[in-house]
């Protein structure tokens, strides 16, 4: 089964999506971007060692571009392939996280509103805090440890990890208040309504 926004791989029956998450495109594009950087690295090294050897010079050129164009093309399609099977999904049972790991494997992980216990969110850095871009973390209850009354909230095993989320916060929020009415007043998790990617006030 290929995962779309309707569907995805291991759906239960009668499970409700309530948000798909993907990765924003400024992700995309500075993944694409460094992979770029590699490629014209790689072509201006072969140039330099063609002007340092001159008796090899058509051959390094040649190399030259053949090794970047293969950098180019290989990392462009990896990219690619990479954020569009890197996807999440929000449903009225639980989280599911697909983690590409090469061209054709997938992890899959899962963490049931039964088990999460608490969200956070933050951004990696100003120019995606500015562009409302970050970082969600579920915690499952194996991972926050109660010592004297203090929780740590470092990522675990268990844990779930959402990145380069548009809204982040706006999501977190979202999530927090799943798990309220999950554990709280259960009846009223069928009137919950679908998470939208838009500012407050703008939504419905």
């Amino acid at each position: 089964m290929i995962n779309t926004s309707k569907q995805f791989y291991g759906q239960q029956e009668n499970e409700k999506i309530l948000y798909v998450v993907k990765p924003h495109f400024l992700a995309t594009l500075f993944n694409l971007i460094k992979v770029y950087i590699i490629a014209v690295a790689v072509f201006a090294i072969f140039f330099m060692m063609a002007e340092i050897i001159s008796k090899e010079a058509n051959l390094l050129h040649i190399l030259g571009v053949v090794i970047s164009a293969t950098i180019f093309i290989i990392g462009t399609k990896f990219i690619k392939s990479y954020e569009k099977r890197n996807v999440g999904y929000i449903t009225d049972r639980r989280i599911v996280r697909f983690d590409p790991t090469t061209f054709f494997a997938t992890n899959i992980r899962t963490l049931s509103w039964d088990e999460a216990v608490k969200v956070k969110t933050f951004s990696p850095n100003m120019l995606y805090k500015q562009a409302m871009v970050g970082t969600v973390v579920i915690h499952a209850r194996t991972s926050v440890k109660t010592t004297d009354e203090e929780i740590s909230h470092s990522m675990a095993a268990d844990d779930i990890e959402l990145k380069d989320v548009y809204l982040y916060r706006d999501l977190g929020n979202y999530i927090d208040k799943i798990l309220y009415t999950y554990k709280q007043i259960p009846a009223e998790m069928k009137k919950i309504r679908s998470f939208i990617p838009k500012p407050k006030g703008k939504r419905y």
